[in-house]
């Protein structure tokens, strides 16, 4: 299947998850092209070129147009709300179907949602937002590259990492929890841009598995937080609302709102932190660890990703022969 997929450059996991989605299609045999606007940044360049992603450097449909309709592509799948308009005028031009990721809650152009061919949400939550879809709308969870972030036998060290960009409404409980570990003897790391007295600060960084191999506990929201499973680290979920420390009775739970915090919908709170992070047993950490892994192994594959939105492509091709018929 000739694929074009599109999207905005963003400097967050969403564009990790394009990249991975467009790496995993490739090995399924796939032809895809990568249609990315506003890519300012050298090292996501060279990513794309050692991945053997082809490319192009906008999503402009009066510029795609003569290189897709020699190309001839089956299927349109965008990835961002800037980019959404665009696919459908190119679909409608090439008589494709077009395919749509809501990455986001608060996604606020439904009106173009409703002229997918198909529509993938991220979370059974989101699922729920958007049940009054017109349109045919699949649950697929983020996946994240599994062999990339296996973990080395962990030590323990009292070390966590800040895995988030963090949005003046999270600023607060950020700020608090970093007070609480330093007083409790923890190092902190912070990769992203939160930037605090104390605090290790990294900025963005391109590649977080070296990191995410040195930490023992990992905070953030969403993917940080499967990557961190992934990497064999203790979770524990805080963005605008804290959900707290990941664990087998609640991961499921937890999993439902993609790790965002919302589904407890607590703010953070020193007190709670205190009963698993000021005396942590490192026996129980490490546990965490690998149950973590282990539950990444069976649920958080961007192989098992791919194959879900493959499935959604040909249920598009098929509903798109279907309204031609």
């Amino acid at each position: 299947m000739r694929i074009l997929v599109m999207t905005r450059f963003y400097r967050n996991g969403q564009t990790t998850h394009v990249l991975d989605l467009c790496v995993e299609l490739l090995h399924l045999g796939h032809r895809v092209l990568l249609a990315i606007s506003d890519l300012n940044d050298v090292v996501y360049l060279q990513k794309l070129k050692v991945e053997g992603i082809p490319h192009l450097l906008t999503s402009d449909p009066k510029r795609l147009h003569k290189r897709l309709t020699k190309w001839q592509p089956e299927l349109i799948h965008s990835h961002s709300a800037h980019t959404l308009a665009a696919a459908i005028d190119l679909g409608r031009r090439l008589n494709i179907p077009t395919v749509s990721t809501v990455h986001y809650l608060d996604f606020d152009q439904k009106e173009l949602l409703e002229k997918q061919t198909a529509v993938i949400l991220i979370s059974r939550e989101m699922q729920a937002r958007f049940a009054d879809l017109p349109v045919p709308s699949f649950v697929v969870e983020n996946g994240v590259r599994l062999g990339r972030l296996k973990p080395r036998t962990k030590r323990w060290r009292q070390l966590v990492l800040f895995l988030a960009q963090i949005t003046p409404d999270k600023l607060e409980n950020f700020r608090q929890l970093t007070q609480c570990l330093l007083s409790w003897g923890w190092e902190v790391m912070s990769a992203g841009n939160g930037q605090f007295p104390g605090v290790k600060y990294l900025g963005w960084v391109h590649e977080v598995a070296p990191l995410l191999r040195q930490a023992n506990l990992v905070v953030g929201t969403g993917r940080a937080i499967r990557e961190g499973m992934a990497a064999g680290c203790a979770a524990y979920v805080l963005g605008t609302h804290c959900d707290g420390l990941v664990t087998p009775e609640n991961v499921r739970q937890l999993e439902v709102a993609n790790f965002s915090g919302r589904t407890y919908g607590r703010q953070f709170d020193a007190a709670s932190a205190a009963e698993v992070l000021q005396h942590p047993d490192p026996e129980q950490f490490l546990a965490l660890g690998r149950f973590g892994r282990r539950y990444a192994l069976q649920h958080f594959s961007s192989r098992k990703m791919a194959l879900a939105v493959e499935q959604v492509y040909f249920s598009a091709l098929d509903r798109q022969a279907k309204l031609r018929s």
